[in-house]
């Protein structure tokens, strides 16, 4: 006797499990389709990223480090969502760059601080602006590499002016205003720019030998280090203000997009 195709159907395995398939299917659409903003990310990718902060460290990172890997990852994986969906994809460039767009889209009205805000600034951070001690110098610079005569070696141990030197032998004169210990060992070395350091003023110090000839210093003035008042680096304090306020408005700006997200990290390593 002949069965029906629907009871044949019924009876089929194969069918149950179709419908079944169907019906986690249709779940798993229904409650998702209320959350856009579902974000899966593969562990394997956070691990590697791990793996190679390790690699350029030369050590495992402590639990507190992998956490910061992986948020800042997250974060990452987000602002380039988000870039994505305003489409500044155009462009050849990749992710991260994305991502860093996406930064200055986010931080893109930084107001400019009012004279309080710039005053209270200055006053927390005032360290930060200290001025090196400094040195406004003369610089003589002989044609000549070879020894100098005595008479000229005299003059300058009288410390004579340059002008007069100039007549004895060839060469120039200018000023180096404003130099610190490390423009001066940038400039020429290390072991001549201590003795200039050391110099008192209005004594000629060197000779120093470069390919421009012989050169000899002296310290018309000395200034000490200190923190400029506000009126003189206004300008300086008002960007180190901007970049501080943008980084910190940027983060928060992150953070509630990170809010918006629903994080699920997909662990793919094998048991």
């Amino acid at each position: 006797m002949n069965t029906p195709l629907a009871q044949k159907l019924i009876r089929e395995p194969t069918v149950h499990f179709f419908i079944i398939a169907l019906i986690i299917f249709a779940l798993y659409a229904i409650t998702q389709s209320g959350n856009e903003n579902l974000l899966e990310i593969d562990q394997r990718e956070i691990n590697a990223r791990i793996f190679m902060q390790e690699l350029s460290r030369g050590e495992e990172l402590s639990t507190e480090q992998r956490e910061l890997v992986t948020a800042f990852y997250i974060e990452e994986q987000i602002l380039v969502r988000e870039a994505l969906s305003m489409e500044l994809d155009n462009d050849e460039r990749i992710h991260d760059i994305l991502a860093q767009k996406m930064r200055h889209v986010l931080s893109g009205n930084i107001i400019q601080p009012s004279d309080d805000e710039l005053q209270k600034y200055y006053d927390a951070n005032s360290s930060q602006f200290e001025t090196p001690a400094s040195l406004t110098l003369d610089e003589l610079v002989f044609d000549s590499r070879d020894s100098l005569e005595d008479s000229i070696i005299d003059s300058l141990r009288q410390n004579a002016n340059a002008e007069t030197l100039l007549l004895m032998s060839e060469g120039t004169v200018a000023p180096l205003p404003n130099v610190n210990s490390v423009d001066l060992a940038n400039i020429f070395d290390q072991e001549f720019a201590d003795q200039i350091l050391a110099a008192d003023l209005d004594q000629w110090k060197g000779p120093f030998i470069s390919n421009r000839g012989q050169h000899w210093l002296r310290v018309v003035e000395r200034t000490p280090s200190g923190i400029p008042p506000l009126a003189q680096i206004a300008d300086l304090v008002r960007l180190e203000w901007i970049a501080a306020e943008e980084e910190t408005r940027l983060q928060q700006e992150v953070d509630k997009l990170w809010n918006e997200y629903t994080i699920v990290i997909n662990n793919n390593e094998p048991d």
